[in-house]
């Protein structure tokens, strides 16, 4: 699809999904068949560090095969009044019946034919906030009020092969944000740094030919356990509207755990209108030095 197209429709997708009214089926993946039919990987992240707000965020990694992660993320509720602003605890969850899911929930062939076709043609646009998770506790069921669903590759290609979009590569070259944005404003000069949220660029240069995809930025121990640490290269192209095809951003990843840590800067850059004269959840300059530094969250268990 063409690059200006691209940019078009995840506009017009946003939008759509935020108009009043607006009708569509809404799918489940429930918990407990997940656990059965897969490994999976459960950790928790909390805001207050990168994002000064005392909220949760619970992540699943859903091993669908040892080189294939399906990561689900949690995303707290903006939409609660935060006073005193410290203290804020936000609800990941809500009851729902059994009734009004038992026919939309994903099975295990459904998920699997479904990101066998993510993956022949993955792209930013596959992230998404559409599918929910639901969990059962004792004989109560919960859904997630906002969940963010990814497929991510894993590999270990070495120079000059270069893994595609999506791919957890533990053996590329290394390079940070920093270098990056060095190397973009030697070799495109005329355009502003797409990931410098601060320039409000809303639309790309179509005359330079680059990708989008994760790099490895950096590696180091965590607990004991080697960890890799990416971030995702693309920009800020939806003006009205959340750019959940960021995903989650910079994240860390550990062999046989799954992705442990990340940042969802695309999700806390806003927060809903009604419920705060602020628009933004964190400043601009913050959440840029956010970027910039690659700061993270890195989950509970492992610290």
């Amino acid at each position: 699809m063409p690059i200006v197209n691209t940019i078009v429709m995840r506009t017009i997708l946003s939008i759509i999904l935020c108009i009043p009214g607006f009708i569509y089926s809404q799918e489940y993946f429930l918990l407990d068949s997940l656990k059965t039919d897969f490994k999976v990987n459960e950790y928790v992240l909390n805001t207050q560090d990168i994002y000064d707000i005392n909220k949760d965020i619970n992540i699943y990694n859903v091993f669908i095969s040892e080189n294939k992660i399906l990561l689900l993320s949690v995303l707290p509720d903006l939409g609660e009044k935060i006073l005193p602003r410290m203290n804020e605890k936000g609800q990941n969850w809500e009851v729902i019946g059994y009734e009004k899911i038992k026919n939309n929930l994903f099975s295990k062939n459904q998920i699997q034919n479904m990101l066998q076709e993510w993956q022949l043609n993955d792209s930013p646009e596959n992230k998404t906030l559409k599918y929910k998770l639901v969990k059962k506790e004792g004989e109560t069921y919960y859904v997630s009020k906002v969940c963010l669903t990814e497929l991510f590759n894993i590999t270990d290609l070495k120079f000059p092969l270069i893994s595609s979009y999506g791919t957890i590569n533990i053996s590329e070259p290394k390079i940070s944000i920093k270098q990056m944005q060095e190397v973009f404003k030697k070799q495109i000069p005329n355009e502003e740094f797409i990931m410098d949220v601060r320039n409000n660029n809303f639309l790309r240069n179509t005359d330079v030919p680059y990708s989008f995809r994760n790099y490895l930025s950096k590696e180091y121990n965590v607990k004991g356990n080697k960890a890799y640490q990416f971030w995702t290269f693309d920009g800020w192209w939806i003006q009205d509207g959340y750019n959940e095809y960021r995903g989650i951003d910079r994240f860390l990843y550990i062999q046989g755990k799954g992705v442990v840590g990340g940042s969802y800067d695309f999700y806390f850059r806003f927060r809903p209108k009604i419920v705060s004269e602020n628009y933004f959840t964190i400043s601009t300059n913050a959440l840029w030095n956010n970027i910039i530094n690659e700061k993270i969250m890195v989950a509970k268990e492992l610290k």
